[in-house]
């Protein structure tokens, strides 16, 4: 026995805590840490347009940070931080109804359903959604029309476009969801004694909400905030698509100094003022937060008092009066379903209307000519081989299924086995079309956004698997060896999701240009490696910062609930470390690791920001190129490719549905998994 142990001991790890998370911690020094550090030191330069780095350092001075209170800029940075809260505001006031309809109102079935149809338009492309504003906004488009035959505005039409209320509309309707998600979330895991207790101790329903339910929600006010609120101060996708020179926010005005005026210092500058505020209106948010519980304890004393009394005199009437409400029609529920019908048609009319769109017979994509066409479809798509390849698809994957259901009746095969099958099947159907023809490349037949949706989907792929690997060793680092790296380690996870992604960006630009003369860093992003460009190597990194955090935090969840038993049993037994981790720590995690790199997928697959700055000739995504495109006449075309990776989004969304119900799963934990964990 005393030898077992101690040769179990032996095997035992004996690294630093952190091991798992070395990878993670020195990519996030190099590509994160490092970077915004050298903003700081920016900002304190002076601007030298002679220079490859236009930034004098020999001279340090605080001008630029004077310079950026004048007129312009600080009207701007006004109207985005009042666009921003007042955003959040309407966020939280809009998708609260939803959020506790969905979480107390509804059987499971439906709370699925709901979910899904809040999840389906939050993942779609956020600049396809932000373009799709267009076309009702348009002073000449059907809707203004409409509302001019009702007299409701003049002949002019509505006159929205490029203003801030056009930006103002855009900005709530793209993060809505991510609101939504978080407050159900929050609202569902709330014990549903503490309620039914406040209405016992007589206090009806608004009471009981104020009261119980908005404090224990508190958690998930707080993630929807921060879930809004900060890429909203960052965004300048919004203000440049529908904005124009009336809608203008802080993320362009700081983008343009560095693309275009080159005046890196006042850009550094402007971006670290932009990040104070960010920080400074989460201080006072988590005050807010703080100080409310603090009054409420205070006043403890006479509420208990109140609740006494009313006790003594209310039991046997709260009883009545729930008979009484069980007999009567619940109008609440009512108005809170219609609210949440409203809603969700809300979130899901720009959608159906790119839709429509690409099948538009006239030459704009904003402007419906009154006419059906697929010419456009044939403009992007090679039919003839878009048809084979469908067909394939379709045989290899239904087969793969009628495989299963036989199988699984005639008992053969395991039955993790037989659950995969389908996705085998999908897998497979994939590796056959490339096997069988260049269709990956004909398919499109249109170059330009033929080239922009493959370079998509290659960064896409390329970032998540980075992050997968970089968030699930350091996820299980968190989980399993905590010690007092984990606070610091979380702590640059938190800076890196409450960091807006414009800053993100334009810290890597300069890094990058920075690091071109360092003979690994320098080779990997000019020239690149193998059939990929340095410009997309650079779009690898970007979009895996955010992505990464993510994963970690989704690992790091599953196996926080997870018992450590097993692990703990396998090194008693003589397994080592790596054996532990290949036998019983992966398969603890596949499900997470899936659904969170499916859900990276989506993330990387929609970025705009980072790729717009960090993208050069040779790697333009869709979103970027979408984004040139808005300068002059969308074609219709456009929403042709929107359709297509609006269905690929779907796909992903799906399996990682499945993967999670599988796993076993609740519809809170897989709102909870799409929300960032």
């Amino acid at each position: 026995m005393t030898t077992a142990v101690t040769s179990s001991d032996r095997r035992r790890w004996r690294g630093p805590k952190f091991a798992l998370a070395i990878p993670s911690i020195i990519w996030y020094l190099l590509f994160f840490v490092i970077p915004i550090l050298f903003i700081v030191v920016y900002s304190f330069g002076t601007k030298d347009a002679s220079k490859l780095l236009p930034v004098d350092l020999g001279k340090l001075t605080t001008d630029n940070y004077s310079e950026v209170f004048d007129e312009t800029f600080f009207k701007t940075f006004k109207s985005t931080l009042r666009i921003a809260i007042v955003a959040t505001l309407l966020c939280l006031a809009i998708g609260l109804p939803v959020a506790y309809f969905a979480a107390f109102k509804v059987s499971e079935k439906w709370r699925a359903t709901i979910l899904a149809l809040v999840v389906i338009p939050s993942f779609t492309s956020f600049l396809i959604r932000t373009v799709s504003w267009r076309i009702p906004l348009a002073p000449n488009g059907e809707f203004s029309r409409w509302l001019s035959d009702l007299g409701i505005v003049g002949d002019r039409g509505i006159q929205l476009l490029e203003t801030q209320m056009a930006v103002q509309i855009a900005i709530v309707y793209n993060y809505l969801g991510f609101m939504i998600l978080p407050l159900f979330v929050a609202l569902d895991r709330i014990d549903v004694r503490m309620r039914e207790a406040s209405k016992d101790l007589g206090a009806g329903r608004i009471a009981t909400f104020f009261g119980v339910t908005l404090p224990l929600a508190g958690p998930g006010i707080v993630a929807g905030v921060l879930l809004t609120f900060i890429p909203m101060c960052g965004d300048y996708v919004t203000a440049t698509v529908l904005g124009g020179a009336k809608g203008n926010m802080i993320g362009s005005m700081i983008a343009s100094q560095f693309s275009q005026a080159q005046n890196w210092p006042l850009g550094s500058a402007m971006a670290i003022l932009m990040i104070g505020a960010v920080l400074l209106a989460l201080t006072v948010g988590a005050l807010v937060v703080w100080i409310v519980p603090w009054l409420l304890r205070v006043a403890q004393p006479v509420t208990q008092a109140v609740r006494r009394s009313m006790h003594a005199r209310t039991t046997a009437r709260v009883r009545h009066e729930r008979v009484e409400q069980s007999r009567r029609f619940d109008g609440m529920k009512l108005s809170m379903g219609a609210w949440a019908v409203l809603v969700l048609l809300f979130m899901f009319i720009p959608i159906a209307l790119v839709f429509r769109h690409s099948f538009n017979g006239g030459s704009s994509f904003s402007i419906w000519s009154g006419e059906t066409s697929v010419k456009w479809w044939g403009e992007l798509f090679d039919g003839g081989v878009a048809w084979a390849m469908l067909i394939r698809f379709f045989v290899i994957t239904a087969g793969a299924l009628l495989l299963r259901r036989v199988l699984n009746k005639v008992g053969v095969g395991s039955k993790r086995l037989l659950n995969w099958l389908g996705a085998l099947g999908f897998i497979a159907a994939f590796v056959v079309n490339g096997l069988l023809t260049d269709w990956y490349r004909e398919i499109f037949d249109f170059t330009g956004i033929g080239d922009a949706i493959r370079n998509s989907f290659v960064a896409a792929f390329g970032a998540t698997v980075i992050a997968v690997v970089l968030g699930g060793l350091s996820g299980v680092a968190l989980a399993r060896r905590p010690g007092v790296w984990t606070k610091i380690f979380m702590a640059i996870v938190f800076l890196i999701l409450v960091t807006p992604e414009v800053m993100d960006a334009i810290a890597l630009v300069t890094w990058f240009q920075r690091v071109q003369d360092v003979p690994v860093l320098g080779y990997l992003f000019q020239n690149g490696i193998g059939p990929f460009s340095g410009g997309m190597h650079k779009l690898w990194v970007g979009q895996s910062l955010y992505a990464s955090a993510v994963v970690t935090l989704i690992v790091r969840a599953r196996l926080a609930g997870l018992d450590e038993s097993l692990e703990e049993a396998a090194a008693d037994l003589g397994a080592t470390p790596a054996r532990a981790f290949r036998q019983i720590t992966l398969p603890l995690i596949s499900a997470a690791l899936i659904a969170s790199g499916l859900l990276s997928f989506t993330l990387c697959l929609d970025n705009a920001v980072i790729s717009t700055l960090v993208s050069e000739a040779g790697s333009t995504t869709f979103p970027v190129a979408l984004l040139g495109a808005t300068k002059s006449t969308i074609k219709p075309f456009w929403g042709v490719g929107a359709v297509m990776l609006f269905a690929m989004t779907m796909a992903a969304l799906a399996f990682v549905a499945v993967v999670l119900r599988r796993s076993g799963e609740s519809s809170s934990d897989i709102a909870a998994t799409l929300a960032g964990g």
